[in-house]
């Protein structure tokens, strides 16, 4: 169930100047009205849910400086729940002189119009229960990934075309500008990670002069993203693996179940579990609550998926996953299964599809929406371009990349329909002021070498390298990452150049390691910057091209289920 539960979106007005209702207990909320399409002001309003953790300033006193707009990647997440779950965190480490925001991007959450390709959870459910999740599943696999591609662009082209073409990078992007105006303010300021990074590129390339205090994190190539091609996602996927692995060795037996001698072998013991689910699958079925009894199995398909969360996020997910694999050594599959997004598939059988307006935020739809949309390639791609631009992935990572291209390129192949607002600007600018890029050395799917190219295109910004594995600098939080951000927000200091930060701790032992940490007298700093490295919110709202990624959100009165 989301968090956002219990909060009634569509009773707030939606208006040009915002207008604040309490909500969650101590936070505010509002919709702001924008055009449906910023190229065609005519064609109809769209309404972008907007959440905010106030500052302890009001607008009047010198020290406020307005508002930080957050993203969490996706695409498709929502920055509404990232700050409801988040703020606290952020606010510690950011200060209290900004507003804390999060907004819901176009098809997302509680921003309208929403965006559903299908019209119920019965017929949602049996599209995504047989999506392709990796195509190497078998020999049809890709094909029919590419056959239910070219179905999902004919459905979105019939049945929700205005939609799908009001989600666009470019169109959000101009959200931002609108959302900063509303507050008062010329200047946007940004936090944004994995995707969050190419809204956060395309904000400054089409408005250079309304930048503010902006980082970018867990970067993304954005002139691939645009052109549809992925040369670099996978390059140190599995190297980050690797690294998990050695984590494992010197975190120890008594730490880490995986536990073998050398990287070596605990690497080839992983290897070998695979092997043999991908020619047996292990069936899991656990009656111990006679009220909810989970059933399911463990196939090659979802241990790969599980691999790749545990690439993603080492330090919120290792020690769990971990046990996970090593119970399903001995056939237990039940905690890998756990973890999966299987359940979330079989959550859509049991919603109130009789309610009156329907939602389905963060799904393949939207996510699909988003990041086919911005192709600026025009119609579908052929079979032989497919496999091309898949090739390209597998010279990668042949382990993930036919997860990667399951959903999120493959998905592309047969979209048509574009933007209406288009990229009008350049990834090599001056921007009003210098911008923070922060890469981690071993990311699974933005690697640095990414945030490398990007900073290149941005005039004086600073790139600073988080020496750590997993996905964003989020994914293993530390406390000099958290200082840079900390003197950034608060008066525009950058890191020096080549700056490099270590964790605090390592995956497995999640415990303060021996690295300088000027403020650790500051409990309270250090315990969030622990908690955005450990706590799954962080992984529920940021996942880069999230898996079947449904998670069913149909009500009546409550816009969150």
């Amino acid at each position: 169930m989301s968090s956002l539960s219990g909060f009634n979106w569509l009773a707030v007005n939606a208006s040009s100047n915002l207008t604040w209702t309490p909500c969650y207990d101590t936070f505010q909320c509002a919709r702001l009205s924008v055009p449906l399409y910023y190229a065609n002001v005519s064609a109809g309003e769209a309404a972008v849910a907007l959440i905010k953790s106030p500052s302890n300033f009001s607008a009047g006193d010198a020290e406020y400086l307005g508002p930080i707009l957050f993203n969490p990647g996706g695409p498709g997440g929502s920055g509404v729940e990232l700050i409801l779950e988040g703020a606290p965190y952020f606010r510690e480490i950011i200060g209290a002189q900004y507003d804390l925001v999060g907004f819901d991007p176009r098809g997302v959450g509680a921003t309208t119009p929403p965006l559903s390709i299908f019209t119920d959870p019965p017929e949602a459910l049996e599209w995504y229960a047989t999506w392709p999740l990796n195509v190497n599943e078998s020999v049809s696999s890709f094909g029919r990934a590419f056959a239910q591609a070219d179905i999902l662009g004919a459905l979105a082209a019939d049945r929700a075309p205005a939609e799908a073409q009001a989600v666009s990078t470019p169109t959000v992007a101009t959200d931002m500008l609108s959302i900063a105006r509303a507050f008062g303010f010329e200047k946007v300021n940004y936090w944004g990670i994995s995707y969050g990074s190419v809204l956060g590129s395309t904000f400054a390339a089409m408005f250079p002069d309304n930048v503010g205090r902006f980082i970018i994190d867990g970067v993304v190539n954005a002139h691939e993203w645009y052109a549809g091609i992925d040369t670099a996602s996978l390059l140190d996927a599995d190297a980050a693996l690797t690294s998990i692995w050695a984590a494992c060795v010197a975190a120890g037996p008594a730490n880490c179940p995986l536990f073998e001698n050398t990287t070596a072998q605990v690497s080839a013991r992983v290897s070998a579990l695979v092997d043999a689910v991908h020619l047996a699958p292990v069936p899991v079925y656990n009656d111990t609550d006679p009220a909810a009894i989970t059933f399911g199995v463990v196939d090659y398909t979802l241990l790969v998926d599980q691999l790749y969360n545990l690439a993603y996020f080492p330090y919120s997910h290792g020690p769990l996953a971990a046990a996970g694999l090593a119970l399903l050594e001995g056939g237990n599959g039940s905690v890998i299964y756990a973890g999966s997004d299987a359940q979330a598939i079989s959550s859509l059988a049991t919603c109130d599809f009789n309610a009156s307006t329907p939602f389905v935020t963060g799904s393949l739809d939207v996510t699909l929406a988003i990041s086919c949309g911005d192709q600026l390639r025009e119609g579908k791609a052929s079979m032989e371009l497919a496999r091309a631009n898949y090739g390209l992935l597998v010279n990668q990572s042949a382990f993930f990349a036919p997860d990667l291209w399951a959903t999120l390129q493959g998905g592309c192949t047969g979209w048509t329909l574009r933007g209406q607002d288009k990229l009008n600007g350049s990834f090599v600018t001056n921007t009003s002021n210098p911008m923070l890029l922060i890469g981690n050395t071993l990311d699974p799917v933005t690697p640095l070498v990414s945030a490398q190219n990007m900073s290149s295109g941005f005039a004086g910004s600073v790139l600073l390298q988080q020496n750590s594995t997993g996905h964003s600098s989020w994914s293993g939080f530390s406390t000099c990452t958290a200082l840079a951000v900390n003197a950034y927000f608060a008066n525009g200091t950058l890191p020096a150049r080549g700056t490099v930060c270590q964790p605090d701790f390592a995956p497995f032992v999640p415990e303060p390691g021996a690295t300088s940490l000027e403020r650790r007298e500051d409990d309270a700093f250090y315990k969030a910057v622990r908690a955005i490295a450990t706590t799954d919110f962080v992984a529920r709202n940021s996942r880069f091209a999230r898996r079947r990624g449904v998670r069913a959100l149909w009500s009546g009165n409550d816009r969150w289920r």
